[in-house]
């Protein structure tokens, strides 16, 4: 295969193991989406690998560090596959096919080059996530949510991005105008901001429904940390829409968690990890696109983790504790959360704080939840588990402190 078909075949292989999927007989449905999922995510990574574009259309394989986000739907679409239970239900499987062309139509929106075309193409994608959502049992109301919520974001998003093109900066009233429209408008088809509850609380949340914003919010981190860049490489300023977007999402994510079952508390922590890619996508600087990245890739590789948790077997236990885990130091979210604060620091030192206290209630029931045994695996005295819960905290905040301060002291991080 010749390297420029390499993109080409990336995009459309998701689409096309939709339809195969559509027409697979119940039995074997399972083993074949693993399968083409595990080729669609191969021909990504080759394509990010060898870089360049589609000639002739606006996708391109993103520049610099971005272009770690474009395996990473291909990535969640796998995991999810492989996680997943035998899919017998008519509606489950129509769900699975959906998941397919969600996770390529968010590769298609990260690959889109023009930011009218990525614009747009995030779009598409915030309807197919209502689409699989609305086809699990039980999701339908959110799955319309969801539509609604897309809906109103794109008639923002769009004349934002046309606004930001057509009006050069510092050159009449409407100056900044559409990056603001822009990042709110994006923000809000991924669940970002007031929103976010509405998408992530679900009380009936299947694999499809956890994994909807995740891949909704890949292309727009991407195209939030290429507003007004060139060649979407670094920022020179930051964007203070996009940074309050994060902040928000956190606190609005975050208040409920403390009410929460485990169940919806863990899916909840997933807006958290989306909120903390938007501060650093915003705050700028190639600390906050190297945050982006690795706070999404850890909302992708948990996202099928939590989505596969619901189960009561010991296996669902286990998987359930593995995502847990994955949230404490010294794992990639910790890595993200401190790239997050470096990139945070270098903007605005005094919203580090806000976002620290923001943390603290999440991190405090998640860190409870860590260390927690799983069913059948023995029993723990509770004051044990919530020293362990309180040190796993100490050494997440206590780790920001340093990072903060050694960021104070010795001035911009790049």
């Amino acid at each position: 295969m010749n390297l420029p078909l390499l993109l080409p075949a990336a995009l459309c292989w998701p689409f096309l193991s939709m339809s195969v999927l559509a027409a697979c007989p119940p039995a074997s449905a399972r083993q074949a989406a693993v399968g083409l999922s595990a080729i669609g995510l191969g021909l990504a990574v080759l394509a990010a690998c060898a870089g360049g574009g589609w000639a002739g259309t606006p996708f391109q394989v993103p520049p610099g560090v971005l272009r770690v986000l474009l395996p990473l739907p291909l990535l969640t679409l796998w995991l999810s596959c492989a996680l997943a239970p035998a899919a017998g239900a008519p509606g489950r499987r129509g769900g699975g096919a959906l998941t397919h062309g969600l996770a390529g139509g968010a590769t298609v929106a990260t690959a889109c080059a023009d930011l009218l075309s990525g614009t747009v193409a995030i779009g598409g994608v915030a309807v197919m996530a209502a689409l699989a959502i609305a086809t699990t049992r039980g999701a339908a109301r959110a799955g319309w949510d969801l539509f609604r919520l897309a809906l109103s974001g794109i008639l923002l998003a769009v004349p934002g991005a046309i606004v930001l093109i057509a009006v050069p900066d510092g050159t009449s009233r409407l100056d900044g105008l559409g990056g603001v429209l822009l990042s709110v408008g994006l923000g809000t088809v991924a669940g970002l901001g007031p929103a976010a509850p509405v998408v992530l609380a679900a009380e009936e949340y299947a694999v499809p429904a956890a994994l909807a914003p995740v891949m909704t919010a890949v292309p727009v981190l991407r195209h939030l940390a290429g507003v007004g860049t060139v060649q979407g490489l670094a920022q020179s300023q930051p964007q203070w829409d996009t940074m309050m977007l994060g902040i928000a999402t956190i606190w609005l994510v975050v208040l409920p968690m403390r009410a929460a079952s485990a169940r919806r508390r863990n899916r909840l922590a997933l807006g958290v990890l989306i909120g903390l890619a938007a501060v650093a996508a915003g705050a700028g600087g190639r600390a906050g696109l190297a945050g982006a990245v690795a706070l999404l890739a850890s909302a992708a590789l948990l996202g099928p983790l939590v989505g596969a948790a619901g189960s009561a077997s010991g296996d669902g236990a286990l998987r359930y504790l593995w995502a847990a885990l994955a949230l404490r130091p010294p794992f990639l979210p910790f890595g993200g959360l401190a790239l997050t604060m470096l990139a945070v620091c270098d903007a605005a030192p005094l919203l580090a704080g806000p976002l620290l206290l923001a943390l603290v209630p999440g991190c405090v029931r998640a860190g409870a939840q860590a260390v927690s045994v799983p069913a059948g695996a023995g029993d723990a005295a509770p004051a044990s588990r919530d020293r362990l819960a309180a040190l796993a905290v100490a050494l997440l905040l206590g780790g920001m402190v340093v990072l903060v301060a050694a960021a104070l002291a010795g001035g911009p991080v790049r």
